[in-house]
């Protein structure tokens, strides 16, 4: 085994299940906390804000479900005593570094915060929506 093979953190389906899991839900906290604190408590936001959390549940449905079940039958089928970071490929890591830097250009645009707060919010409920995939793999290799 190639020295840099036996450095790396191995962990088996289950924690790596939880780990994708984790990573989803804490981007959705982190992302439904900002973007809630951009928007006003007026008449407007107050109804535009729910139907944010509907189109998140529609991107959840018709995107993020299929990619969740699609990478944790992909690490089920990697098996145990894998390296603990590979639970997305490198791809996926790659696609999270560019979300993060739009995020962040977003953030420096003149695009008023209220704007962004709900698609923000948007984000994070299909996000939040879709890690119960995950979760629900964890609870079913726990088993």
């Amino acid at each position: 085994m190639p020295i840099a093979d036996s450095l790396k953190p191995r962990a088996s389906a289950n924690t790596q299940l939880a780990l994708a899991a984790t990573v989803w839900t804490l981007a959705a906290i982190i992302l439904g906390a900002r973007g809630i604190s951009w928007i006003p408590a007026e008449a407007i936001w107050l109804v535009a804000t729910p139907v944010a959390v509907g189109l998140g549940l529609l991107k959840a449905h018709f995107l993020l479900d299929p990619l969740a079940r699609r990478m944790t039958e992909r690490i089920v089928a990697r098996g145990r005593d894998r390296c603990a970071g590979g639970f997305f490929p490198w791809q996926s890591w790659l696609m999270i570094v560019v979300m993060m830097s739009a995020g962040h250009a977003l953030r420096l645009t003149a695009i008023p915060r209220p704007l962004l707060g709900l698609a923000y919010v948007l984000i994070s409920a299909a996000l939040l929506w879709a890690t119960r995939i995950y979760w629900s793999g964890v609870r079913g290799l726990a088993q």
